[in-house]
């Protein structure tokens, strides 16, 4: 029978048949679902002897179940079986759990989630308290977290934490750096009071010594490390916050101008010609520099002084490693901090020099006395009254023995009165302000971690207009992709602008410094329009007086502006092969761009030619420089980290390969029209006016290839010993010479941990012995120092002339690796459970093959070439101390930190090439470099008093027994050996006769001393009184010479320039001697200073500086909490507040050439500044 069935049309509307759809199609679609799902929830699965993870995973395949659970519950890997047939969820889950400690929640239709069974009746709470040390004191900045969770926080200003939504039954984990850890339940009732122990067992502590952390007690080394809190955070850079803070490490601030950093100087000077300057590694990345890194980015700055902690750098490690490791993410919520600081600088000291009225004096006195030795010599008659016209007419040039109207009034017979009275460097030294803003963003979770942070700095110079803007940008992020695989990411942003002022040099070479030493106080700053007053002391010239421009106007005329900017980003990858085996890769780029414009206008005078004269149109120029570098870093490690009872073994092998390549333009151009256009593109019209810079021009490259092991083994926390290699390949040496191998060893052991040690002392102390040997090397010599270059020009060939070349150089294509053999013993000793600790150091090293321009003949087409001394070598012994105490604990709260270190620097051997004499400034020989010395020691006659009344009659005596100018055999002389017999007066310097001979020459030239300190020293204190904490740090050089050639001018007693205020002392009569070996006033060349360098110009560099004090109060918590804060810290501080110091010029920690063979030479530079500041901290 067949049914029929009968639809029947019903009348509606489009709007009720459209609706009537929609609620069937809605009924059918959930029908239809229901039915599905039905059907699929019935369950057929069938395992046997399978993980619990993996039958999860085969039932989601037979069904539209999904699991979720914690990937750490050990269960998951248990074995288990199932077979069921069109079974329910529940049943399923039934059989698999069993008895396992398991249930599950079925959050949705088709989740499941699985918990342990005790969870399912915990409750979250809120847990709160307060952390503290042993003796009751706050702890501020410890970190609060629950375990296994990103939910977490850190104690605030009273140590008080709070925390919301924490389970009943998790754990929390409180920790603090320098304290143990502890772990409590979050219902504990001690949680209101957590009491934190101080860790005693600090060479437990993770250090970075490259490429991988290693434990402290594993590390055999020397090693320096300085945390963030102890930098001093008001200075401008990173260098400057390590000032006095480190031993066996001389930091000097070499410069005051804005931006500067420091010169910095691992266990002394270890080669003539490669540069000293160690490796910096900032977040495993190897620059040349700090790059102007920002301080308030630093976490730690570990340095590696020895050549065993060092070999793993090989070739580079030579001057030892600077390893600056930045601030990363924590987890927890995020936390904002904001800086923001307000400075005021000013020159730290004044040099002492004549007023107008002293001055004059001197010019009068100097003028005079060259006038009677002139006339005297002359059998001429003479009176100081005499006017110029009178000495001329005798014969004598008149910029030897005039006197300008400036300075006397032959009319009247008196010295003039000043007009002005001008104090120079009042003039070019000003108040410079300083403002700094750093924001930074941290937070994070287990899996993801992250920094960002952001700093701006506007600093002026002491000389205006110079000026530093530079802005930091850095992200730190690191993330756990997988159990096993981890990623972190470095990314940096610098970018700098700078007006310069040319500080430094001679003053017909602009330099500002010594011009304003040099300017007489005669002379006003402005003309009465406003103008600057310039050309003044040019036009006397003539006279016979320095050619010295106002260096006001030279600072602010002449244009001098910098812009750089410097990206550098590197990525590591971490990748865990196996548990104890570490596979991680490191790679990175950095670019480097600058662009340096100059600009000389007519508006100053230079060197004899007026301003705006058409004599200075010729030293009208611009220049403009700039540099793209680009630098490429690969580095792949393995890492094997593993223990067996008491032994422990950590092995590293690797291999890396960094290029640099360097592309630079200068250009040059001259015929400029006017001054309105400072760019080279408004040179003149002839071809000759515009062309490269030819010194500054290049493109270049290196590249370094690298292999690396090292072997770290310890045995029952007591045994270590380690063993390190690197094989460098660098094309900066030749082919026959380009691998070098640089291994070391060393070893260690912890004393403390012998039974007959801890029977004896017990466990309140730790004592640890190292010993090391290592090899490490200098490639710091430029490129292609081993391949010669070609010269071109003109051949005459019948009667026409062709082009030709040339080889231009001599090159040693067998130039190869300087090295550095460093022997270290030391030791590690904590006291009082750690409340002091004393670090001690004793090192030898021994430089050999070393590198240097060695004089040849000139019939090669070179007059020197660039090779190893094959038995040249230097060494440099020392010893090195550093304690740190804790001295007192409580409410009030003493820390102190000091270090000392000796450096004994020597040639044992020039490898056969003879003594070096080093010309500095004005064609004078100032330094020797021989064996059994000093690098670099200052070379000159050694003053031996004053000719008196006396010794000049003796001195006539013995010029009466010479004989066509030498003495008779035999004789012995009455008075003073003399220079010249011809030219020797009462009030002369009297020099002393090293050779005996009864001559002054060049060969009574002595030894002066030179720029190494006995030794120099640090120390740090802090305090700290509930909410007021005060800080203070002091640094210091003993024995230590610099040559002070600004006494070339500032001591000549000629009065061509304006002269110290020590030649008030000079010798005007046996009746009047003076003071201090001060020789006589006068302007004729004389024997006492001309053209020579004497201890007349060697000053004591010794000094003692309070280089930073801050006193900070921190706000209490509960009054921020009102006001939505976490924490707000004010403070005040003083950067350089004082230097103790007999040195006559600005600053004795001085290096203007920058030369390992010209040390310890002062030329007029930029002095340094005192900073006040005041700052807020405000953390959200």
């Amino acid at each position: 029978m067949k049914h029929r069935t009968t639809f029947v049309r019903l009348p509606q509307t489009d709007a009720g048949r459209s609706k009537n759809w929609r609620t069937l199609r809605a009924i059918c679609l959930t029908l239809f679902l229901s039915l599905s799902f039905t059907a699929y929830s019935q369950i057929t699965v069938n395992v046997k002897a399978l993980s619990l993870r993996a039958s999860l995973k085969k039932i989601e395949q037979v069904s539209n179940y999904k699991f979720f659970y914690n990937e750490n519950l050990p269960e998951l890997n248990q074995k288990v079986s199932l077979n069921v047939q069109n079974a329910t969820i529940e049943q399923v889950m039934k059989q698999l759990l069993g008895k396992m400690e398991l249930t599950y929640k079925q959050e949705q239709e088709n989740v499941i989630v699985l918990v342990r069974k005790e969870q399912q009746k915990q409750r979250d709470i809120k847990v709160f308290g307060t952390v503290v040390d042993s003796n009751g004191d706050p702890i501020i900045g410890a970190s609060v977290l629950v375990k296994g969770t990103s939910n977490g926080t850190i104690t605030d200003l009273d140590g008080n934490f709070s925390i919301n939504d924490v389970p009943e039954t998790a754990q929390l984990t409180v920790s603090y750096i320098g304290y143990k850890a502890v772990q409590l339940r979050a219902t504990d009732k001690n949680l209101s009071k957590v009491v934190l122990q101080e860790d005693s067992k600090l060479i437990d502590e993770v250090v970075v010594v490259g490429y991988t952390p290693m434990r402290k007690s594993d590390f055999t080394g020397s090693l320096a490390s300085v945390k963030a809190s102890e930098l001093s955070l008001s200075a401008a850079t990173a260098g400057q916050a390590l000032v006095g803070k480190v031993a066996g490490v001389q930091v000097m601030q070499t410069s005051g101008a804005p931006g500067e950093g420091v010169k910095i100087k691992v266990r002394g000077t270890n080669s003539l010609s490669a540069s000293t300057t160690p490796l910096y590694v900032i977040d495993g990345y190897p620059a040349s520099e700090d790059v102007y890194i920002n301080p308030e980015d630093i976490e730690t700055i570990d340095v590696l002084k020895d050549a065993a902690s060092a070999a793993i750098y090989g070739s580079r490690g030579a001057s030892g490693v600077v390893l600056i490791t930045t601030k990363r993410g924590n987890s927890g919520k995020a936390r904002i901090d904001y800086d923001y600081q307000f400075s005021v600088q000013q020159v730290e000291c004044k040099i002492k020099l004549l007023d107008a009225y002293q001055f004059r004096d001197l010019v009068i006195d100097a003028r005079n006395n060259s006038y009677r030795d002139k006339a005297e010599a002359a059998g001429k008659s003479w009176n100081p009254l005499d006017d110029n016209a009178i000495r001329a007419s005798k014969g004598f040039n008149l910029n030897e023995v005039g006197i300008s109207d400036l300075f006397f009034d032959f009319t009247t017979g008196k010295p003039v009165e000043p007009a002005y009275n001008t104090d120079w460097q009042d003039a070019i030294y000003g108040n410079a302000p300083m403002h700094r803003h750093n924001l930074s963003v941290t937070g994070g979770q287990d899996f993801l971690k992250y920094r960002f942070s952001l700093g701006y700095l506007d600093q002026d110079g002491i000389i205006a207009p110079s000026n530093h803007k530079r802005l930091n940008v850095r992200a730190n992020v690191d993330a756990e992709v997988t159990k096993r695989l981890k990623v972190g990411v470095n990314f940096s942003f610098v970018d700098v602008s700078e007006r310069q002022v040319q500080a430094d040099g001679r003053y017909i070479n602009d330099g500002i410094v010594q011009s304003a030493l040099l300017m007489f106080p005669q002379f006003p700053v402005y003309n009465t329009d406003g103008s600057y007053a310039v050309g003044n002391q040019i036009a006397m010239k003539a006279d016979g007086y320095q050619m010295v421009e106002n260096p006001v106007a030279l600072a602010h005329e002449i244009d001098i502006r910098n812009k750089s900017s410097r990206m550098n980003f590197n990525a590591n990858i971490t990748y865990d092969i196996l548990k104890q085996l570490q596979f991680k890769a490191n790679l990175g780029t950095q670019y480097y761009t600058s662009r340096y414009n100059y600009y000389r206008p007519r508006t100053v005078g230079q060197d004899g030619d007026m301003p705006n004269s058409d004599a200075i149109q010729a030293r009208v120029k611009a220049r403009d420089i700039t540099n793209r570098d680009v630098d490429r870093l690969g580095e792949f490690t393995l890492n094997y980290n593993g223990e067996y009872g008491k032994h422990r073994l950590n092995a590293l092998v690797g291999y890396t390969l960094q290029k640099k390549t360097y592309d630079r333009v200068a250009i040059e151009a001259t015929g400029f029209p006017d001054d309105r256009i400072h760019e080279v593109t408004a040179h003149g019209p002839n071809a000759s006016d515009v062309g490269l810079y030819s010194s500054d021009t290049r493109k270049a490259a290196w590249t370094m290839m690298s292999y690396l092991a090292r072997v770290n083994y310890s045995f029952d926390n007591r045994y270590v010993v380690t063993g390190t290699v690197r094989t460098d390949g660098s094309s900066r040496f030749g082919q026959e010479n380009r691998w070098g191998w640089f291994p070391s060893i060393s070893l260690g052991w912890t004393v403390s941990n012998e039974k007959f040690y801890q029977n004896l002392l017990g466990n309140n102390s730790s004592f640890k012995l190292r010993a090391s040997w290592g090899l490490s090397g200098n490639n710091n010599i430029g490129n292609y120092e081993h391949t010669a270059t070609m010269s071109q020009g003109g051949y005459v060939f019948g009667n026409s002339v062709e082009t030709a070349y040339w080889q231009g150089t001599f090159r040693d294509a067998a130039i190869g690796w300087e090295k550095t053999s460093q022997y270290n013993a030391g030791f590690d000793l904590g006291l009082f459970n750690g409340r002091v600790n004393l670090i001690g150091n004793y090192y030898n090293s021994l430089s050999y093959d070393l590198l240097y321009d060695q004089p040849i003949s000139s019939i090669s087409g070179s007059s020197s070439v660039k090779t190893n001394l094959k038995n040249a070598k230097v060494r440099n012994s020392g010893v090195d101390f550093q304690v740190d105490a804790r001295i007192l604990t409580g409410e009030f709260k003493w820390n102190m930190s000091a270090n000392i270190s000796v450096n004994r620097n020597k040639v044992v051997d020039l490898g056969g090439i003879n003594d070096l004499y080093l010309v500095s400034e004005r064609n004078v020989v100032s330094h020797v470099t021989r064996s059994g010395l000093p690098i670099g020691s200052f070379y000159g006659y050694i003053a031996d008093g004053i000719i008196s009344e006396k010794d000049y009659t003796n001195i006539m005596i013995d010029k009466s027994n010479q004989v066509n100018g030498k003495f008779p055999e035999g004789y012995q002389l009455v008075g003073p050996a003399v220079p010249n017999y011809n030219n020797v007066h009462p009030g002369d310097v009297k020099w002393k006769d090293v050779d005996k001979n009864g001559t002054i020459t060049e060969n009574d030239r002595d030894i002066l001393g030179n720029a190494y300190p006995d030794f120099t020293y640090g120390i740090s204190t802090d305090f700290s009184y509930k909410n007021f904490d005060l800080r203070a740090t002091f640094t210091g050089s003993e024995g230590a010479k610099v040559i002070n050639f600004q006494k070339y001018y500032l001591y000549n007693m000629e009065g061509s320039g304006n002269q110290l205020v020590s030649v008030l002392n000079r010798w005007r009569s046996d009746d009047n001697p003076g003071s201090d070996g001060v020789f006589r006033a006068a302007r004729s060349s004389t024997p006492n200073t001309s053209q020579r360098l004497s201890s007349y110009m060697v000053d004591d560099a010794s000094f003692f500086r309070c280089a930073n004090i801050t006193l900070g109060y921190n706000f209490p918590a509960n009054w921020m909490k009102k006001a939505g804060v976490q924490a707000l810290r004010i403070y005040v501080s003083v950067d350089n507040l004082f230097t103790l110091t007999d040195y006559e010029g600005y600053n004795p920690e001085v290096d203007y050439k920058g030369d390992n063979l010209l040390p310890g030479f002062d030329w007029g530079v930029y002095p340094l500044a005192r900073t006040y500041s005041i700052g807020a901290k405000i953390t959200f």
